[in-house]
């Protein structure tokens, strides 16, 4: 796989305006290319900016969950200040965050919503914090609620107090999400039991199901079953690191290195010179072509795991 500049994709990263999760993906992009010292730093920015109920890294996001995705980095603190705010975040996912009477965690304030992208932001998250048991619960709340059976995707968006769909179309970077987040949380460490193969299974499952909806320039649909909506990079990028990661640990077979190539060739052949990668789901919205800061860590993150093949 021929990939771009890693430098430029970080200064164009760094550039950027960042929200709790994508200051969490960069972090995560800096932990997998052996920077520690970079994640500490974008970590310690997460707890200088923690709220009172011990979410990290937060701005003006009505995310309730997407501190999260600094957890993984704030364990990487060794000072005081930094060892309890990660601890605070870790509870706060265990025990403070609202969530449905049965457990399943909102993801917006004043809404009682379920979305595909929180799966990243949790599992994850608990995993590395060693909370395996509440992390495969969330799991599979998620994806009790989520997961289409006829066609083996997620939709977006559940409302878990009106029991209706908000966004049932399946988001491609909504189902890159979900496969990142379990090869992620794979990769930190799930032992070797019943809960490991049933998220290998199932992530293997679920890439299975994306690839079926790629184009043939190995690009996917905003939408994975509409080629009406725009296409976008972000999602094969997700689902790249996915299928390198799942090669490189052991529990996809090598084939699906070549389906990663594939869809990491095409979104970073859309890296401009200033390290930008285009054609993407565009921040702020999400929702028409742009760039955005998890474009961007997830470039990294698949020049990454793809590295790790050797």
């Amino acid at each position: 796989m021929t990939a771009p500049d890693t430098a430029a994709l970080w200064r164009a990263l760094l550039a950027m305006q960042r929200l709790s999760w994508e200051q969490g993906v960069a972090s995560h992009a800096a932990i997998d290319l052996g920077d520690v010292d970079l994640a500490r730093a974008l970590a310690r920015d997460g707890v200088r900016r923690a709220d009172v109920d011990g979410r990290l890294g937060v701005t003006e996001d009505r995310g309730l969950v997407n501190g999260g995705a600094l957890l993984e980095a704030a364990l990487l603190l060794d000072d005081a200040a930094g060892t309890e705010a990660a601890q605070r975040q870790r509870w706060w996912l265990l025990r403070h965050s609202p969530r449905d009477d049965w457990g399943v965690l909102h993801h917006l304030e004043g809404s009682q919503e379920v979305w595909a992208d929180s799966v990243y932001m949790i599992v994850p998250a608990l995993v590395a914090a060693g909370d395996l048991a509440p992390a495969d619960m969330q799991y599979r709340m998620h994806r009790e609620q989520l997961w289409r059976e006829d066609t083996g995707l997620y939709g977006h968006r559940f409302d878990m107090a009106t029991r209706s769909w908000v966004r049932a179309e399946p988001w491609a970077s909504g189902n890159g999400w979900v496969a990142a987040g379990l090869a992620r949380a794979l990769r930190l460490g799930v032992a070797a039991d019943t809960v490991r193969e049933r998220w290998e299974r199932e992530t293997r499952a679920l890439l299975d199901a994306c690839a079926a909806h790629a184009r043939p320039d190995g690009r996917f649909h905003d939408v994975l079953d509409d080629p009406s909506t725009f296409v976008d990079g972000t999602a094969g990028l997700m689902l790249a690191y996915a299928a390198f990661t799942g090669v490189a640990d052991g529990w996809l077979p090598g084939e699906y290195a070549a389906l990663g190539s594939r869809w990491a060739e095409a979104a970073l052949a859309r890296v401009d010179g200033h390290g930008l990668v285009r054609d993407v789901c565009g921040a702020p919205g999400f929702d028409r072509p742009g760039e955005s800061a998890e474009a961007q860590a997830f470039a990294l993150m698949a020049i990454a795991a793809r590295r790790r093949l050797g």
